[in-house]
């Protein structure tokens, strides 16, 4: 878990791994209740080490974005690639960005 900077503030940066999925599980979610208890950072989940989400992945983001919104605390996810990128569009975890016309 790190801190990273964010265009309105700080972030509270948690980081999901394959290898490592459990643990960073429960981090997520003692990292949303001290942000939630605290209130001056929001979240920002990465998910750029994950080949693609499981249930228990979909589940614990979507906690977490709840509880986000609920407790009035920003909620992003990023490194979303192809490999993962439709299994979180579709369950509203991540919006791509429109691409303009030219």
């Amino acid at each position: 878990m790190t801190v990273a900077e964010r265009g309105a503030g700080p972030a509270r940066a948690v980081a999901l791994h394959d290898a490592s999925l459990a643990h960073d599980l429960r981090a997520l979610r003692s990292n949303v209740a001290e942000v939630l208890r605290t209130k001056p950072e929001s979240v920002l989940v990465d998910v750029s080490d994950l080949t693609r989400p499981s249930s228990s992945v979909v589940a614990a983001l979507l906690w977490a974005k709840r509880s986000c919104a609920r407790g009035g605390v920003g909620f992003s996810v990023r490194g979303v690639g192809s490999r993962n990128g439709e299994v979180l569009r579709r369950c509203g975890l991540f919006v791509a960005p429109v691409e303009e016309d030219r």
